[in-house]
C-alpha cells in the first residue's frame, strides 16, 4: 500500500443474511498464522486468510479488504476434520489456500507425545476451487510456517521438528510433490516468508529449544528465561533441485525479541528494514 492508503484501525464486519448490511463479526476470531492475497484482476481489494482457533474447532476465516475503507468483511470460515491442528496458512487465489497442521492431535496425552518424540504425523492441506479438503503432503514432522515463491510455483513449508524447509511444486488436484530440501543444524525454525523483490526466504527460529519452551510457558506470569534467535536468508540454487544456498543475516541473544518466530523485509520510500514478530510478545523488533 502507499502512504495514502494506510490503515490504522480496521474493523471486522460480516453481512447479515436477513438485512444484507454490514454488522459486527460475531464469531470468535482466535487468530494464528494469515496471509494476505493480492488479486492483479483487482489489486483495489485484499483477501486475507486467517487460522482461527475457536473453542467450536479451529478453522480458516477469509475476510475481504477494499483500499480505501476501515474494515474487513467477513467471507466465510471453513472448516474440516482434516484441519485438527491449524499452523499457518497461504493463500493460492481469493478462496483456496493450503495450511499446516502441525500435528494430528488436537489436545491431550497423543499430542504431547507428539511434542515430545517429534512424530512425523503432521500433514499439509489443499483448500480447491470445488470447497473441498485434501491432504497435499503427509508424513511431516511439526509442520509450521508455509508460504509461496513470489512467481506462485512453488510452496515452502516448514518442518519446525525436523528441523527443515522443502520447496514443493503442486500438481492440478493441489497435491505438493517436494523439489528441494535444507535440513538445519543447531537452528529450529518456525516462520518463513517471501521477499517478492528477490525471491529469497527469510526464515526466523530459535537457537535454544528448551529456553524458548520456558519463555512461552512462564512469559505471562513473568521470566527471565531469553530464548536466543537466528535469521536465515535462503535462496534456491540456480537449478532448483540442488539444495538452497543459506546465509545468516541475524542473530542475537533473546535481548532483542524473545523467542523470535517471524521475520519480514519491507520496502517503503526507498528505505529497507526487516521486521521481526513473537508469537508471545506485546511488540515487535525493526531493523534497517
Amino acid at each position: 500500500m502507499d502512504e495514502k492508503n494506510n490503515v490504522h484501525e480496521l474493523k471486522v464486519l460480516e453481512r447479515d443474511s436477513r438485512s444484507n448490511n454490514l454488522v459486527p463479526f460475531r464469531q470468535e476470531f482466535r487468530v494464528h498464522g494469515f496471509d494476505i492475497y493480492y488479486d492483479d484482476l483487482d489489486p483495489n481489494e485484499l483477501t486475507l486468510m486467517f487460522v482461527n482457533h475457536q473453542r467450536t474447532g479451529s478453522g480458516i476465516s477469509i475476510f475481504t479488504h477494499r483500499l480505501g475503507t476501515t474494515y474487513i468483511q467477513h467471507v466465510d470460515t471453513v472448516k474440516s476434520p482434516l484441519l485438527p491442528s491449524p499452523n499457518d496458512v497461504v493463500a493460492t487465489s481469493r478462496r483456496t489456500f493450503y495450511a499446516t497442521n502441525d500435528m494430528r492431535h488436537a489436545s491431550g496425552v497423543m499430542r504431547r507425545i507428539e511434542i515430545l518424540f517429534g512424530m512425523p504425523w503432521g500433514h499439509i492441506v489443499y483448500y480447491g476451487p470445488g470447497g473441498v479438503f485434501s491432504k497435499a503432503r503427509t508424513g511431516i514432522s511439526y509442520p509450521n510456517g508455509i508460504a509461496r515463491s513470489a512467481d506462485g510455483e512453488l510452496i515452502y513449508a516448514v518442518a519446525s521438528s525436523e528441523p527443515s524447509i522443502s520447496a514443493f511444486k503442486a500438481d492440478e488436484d493441489g497435491v505438493l510433490s517436494l523439489v528441494s530440501k535444507k535440513e538445519f543444524r543447531g537452528f529450529v525454525p518456525d516462520n518463513v516468508s517471501v521477499d517478492d523483490v528477490s525471491g529469497s526466504l527469510l526464515v526466523a527460529g530459535f537457537l535454544n529449544t528448551f529456553e524458548m519452551f520456558r519463555y512461552n510457558r512462564e512469559v505471562l506470569r513473568g521470566t527471565d528465561a531469553r530464548p536466543a534467535g537466528s535469521v536465515r536468508r535462503l535462496s534456491l540454487s540456480s537449478d532448483g533441485r540442488t539444495g538452497f544456498v543459506e546465509e545468516s543475516v541475524l542473530s542475537h541473544d533473546g535481548t532483542l525479541l524473545p523467542s523470535t518466530t517471524m521475520a519480514v523485509i519491507q520496502r517503503r520510500n526507498g528505505i529497507k528494514r526487516m521486521l521481526l514478530g513473537s508469537v508471545m510478545a506485546d511488540h515487535i523488533a525493526i531493523c534497517n
